[in-house]
């Protein structure tokens, strides 16, 4: 980008956690705007975040005006004094809303809304925000319930991993799943009972989690399958090996608002089956199975999948992932809309 005067625009990046979509997103802007980055710390407790909240207020105060556009990731406690300071000193904000900042499941305990008090300062920051961008048209539905006021703008969530080498792939008869899983919530959450299940009913194939802590879950991983393997979490780019090998990618979450590892698996040729939730069925569209929470039904999917395997081909599925998700997409929805405010 070439104009100056977009060169010199300032953006204070608010996030909680740098993983990798949230640095997809710092990258894209620091490429081409002055960005300077705001950690508030993640911690436990009404007293603690009212210190982070305290802490952040004094920032604000005393270097706020240093910046044209506030740029938070996720609604939560460290969304609100930003997007309010933007809204009185006419600034702009905008608010990533990625599916925790509009869920409510109190049977896990999970979401935002879990709490009242937590819900109001999130609630609050998308109805104050200049903008929200919603991950999927999943979370969009659910932010225009709480911020039907509220400028949005569904920018999907992309692979960080789309550059990789694809080619000379080798794949073996296994079913894999990725995510971080290290207590009975997440367990839970990411529907790693179910795939345990399939697991049972398919002991001629090799099942695979990779991210999960067993030493935090021995109550919950008594008498695994033999065909079953855990793996702890990886770097980013050690998955793509476990990608590569494997032919069916499975997700069956309890609640999804995106699901960037079943695109990046689908983006290395596996053939995604997801239960119904949220946005997954978005990120497979017509090139893969959605599927009920039926163990049996899903073991025998699986089964003639990899017995016969078929269409869609591999390249259909990396096609379709790439068509919808690629960094590049996401990176210029980004800027545009920061020319935009």
């Amino acid at each position: 980008m070439g104009d100056n005067e977009e060169k010199r625009k300032s953006i204070l990046f608010v996030y909680t956690s740098f993983s990798s979509f949230v640095k997809n997103d710092y990258d894209t802007l620091n490429s081409n705007y002055l960005v300077a980055k705001y950690h508030f710390a993640p911690v436990k407790g009404i007293l603690r975040n009212a210190c982070e909240i305290l802490k952040q207020l004094f920032f604000l105060l005393l270097s706020g005006w240093k910046y044209d556009v506030f740029f938070c990731w996720f609604a939560d406690y460290h969304s609100f004094l930003p997007v309010l300071f933007s809204k009185l000193t006419g600034k702009k904000s905008i608010v990533i809303i990625g599916g925790y900042d509009v869920c409510r499941i109190r049977k896990l305990n999970y979401g935002a809304f879990c709490s009242s008090f937590r819900g109001w300062f999130c609630a609050k920051s998308m109805r104050l925000a200049k903008l929200i961008l919603p991950v999927s048209n999943h979370v969009d539905r659910k932010a225009k319930a709480i911020a039907p006021h509220t400028n949005r703008k569904m920018v999907y969530n992309c692979m960080t991993l789309d550059n990789s080498e694809t080619s000379a792939t080798f794949k073996t008869d296994t079913i894999l799943t990725v995510a971080l899983i290290n207590n009975e919530r997440t367990f839970c959450l990411k529907g790693i009972d179910t795939f345990i299940e399939v697991a049972r009913l398919l002991p001629e194939f090799r099942f695979e989690i990779v991210g999960i802590n067993p030493s935090n879950l021995i109550a919950k991983l008594g008498n695994l399958p033999y065909n079953m393997l855990l793996y702890e979490k990886v770097r980013a780019e050690e998955l793509i090996a476990f990608y590569l090998k494997s032919k069916i990618y499975c997700q069956f979450s309890r609640s999804e608002s995106f699901g960037v590892s079943i695109a990046e698996a689908m983006y290395f040729g596996c053939f995604p089956i997801v239960t119904k939730v949220g946005g997954m069925p978005e990120v497979i569209g017509n090139v893969g199975k959605l599927v009920d929470r039926d163990a049996s039904q899903i073991a025998s999917l699986i089964k003639e999948r990899i017995l016969r395997d078929g269409e869609p081909s591999e390249n259909a599925i990396r096609t379709h992932v790439t068509s919808l998700f690629s960094k590049g997409q996401r990176e210029a929805q980004i800027h545009e809309t920061i020319k935009s405010l």
